[in-house]
């Protein structure tokens, strides 16, 4: 493949993969303040009336405003288990809105472009025939951002069903995870200054890390040897 006429095909994606990167520093610092601010009002409101405020998450996790894990601390913290009731659809929603997002982001130059290089094509077709241990893996990794993969996997066409069902799935353990700590926290700012530093959080990062990465490891090896041995027949 040709990374001069590769980039420059692609540079939209490129630039909204840097873009999406950058965002949730910065979005993620204003609502921590925001939060801060308005800390006793938000206890107050029960279950339903967060429902606004889910919708809203919806959005900003699909665009890269505010990664999913802090969605999840933030419940936890504010409604305790109860959070359980409305997280599922909030990301779900995200999923949606951010598998179409990055289909218009793309535009298809992607897939265009990688469909023109036969290899790479033959082995992102035997890919998705592990696509859902792929999104399983892909949702679980706690170092592959949400955002980043909501652009990349509507590019190789992992299907919008797939994307919405096995990446729920892959996601659960960490959300879960997540609200229990902030269930946990003694204050907002405890929540969002600490809640990676006891020794179960990262107890658990390392255990999803490793599976994550073992599963997207074996997913890929067993790809490539399918596709060159496709080659060599």
């Amino acid at each position: 493949m040709k990374i001069r006429p590769f980039l420059s095909k692609n540079i939209k994606s490129l630039l909204g993969l840097g873009l999406l990167s950058s965002m949730p520093l910065i979005f993620s610092s204003v609502a921590a303040a925001l939060l801060f601010r308005h800390e006793a009002f938000l206890h107050e409101l029960t279950v339903f009336q967060w429902l606004p405020l889910y919708l809203l998450s919806a959005f900003t996790m699909a665009l890269a405003m505010t990664p999913s894990t802090f969605i999840a601390l933030v419940s936890g913290y504010f409604l305790g288990w109860s959070a359980t009731a409305m997280m599922p659809g909030a990301y779900l929603l995200a999923s949606a809105l951010g598998y179409k997002a990055g289909q218009l982001l793309d535009g298809g130059q992607l897939q265009n472009s990688l469909q023109k290089q036969e290899k790479v094509q033959r082995f992102l077709d035997d890919l998705r025939l592990r696509e859902w241990p792929l999104m399983i893996m892909v949702r679980l990794s706690p170092v592959l951002p949400f955002s980043v993969m909501n652009l990349l996997l509507p590019a190789i066409n992992v299907k919008f069903s797939t994307f919405l069902v096995a990446g729920f799935f892959g996601m659960l353990p960490r959300t879960l995870f997540s609200i229990w700590l902030g269930i946990q926290a003694k204050g907002i700012m405890n929540l969002l200054q600490s809640s990676g530093d006891n020794r179960t959080s990262a107890a658990f990062l390392i255990i999803i890390t490793v599976l994550s990465v073992t599963g997207l490891f074996w997913i890929v090896q067993k790809a490539a040897q399918r596709t060159l041995s496709a080659k060599n027949q």
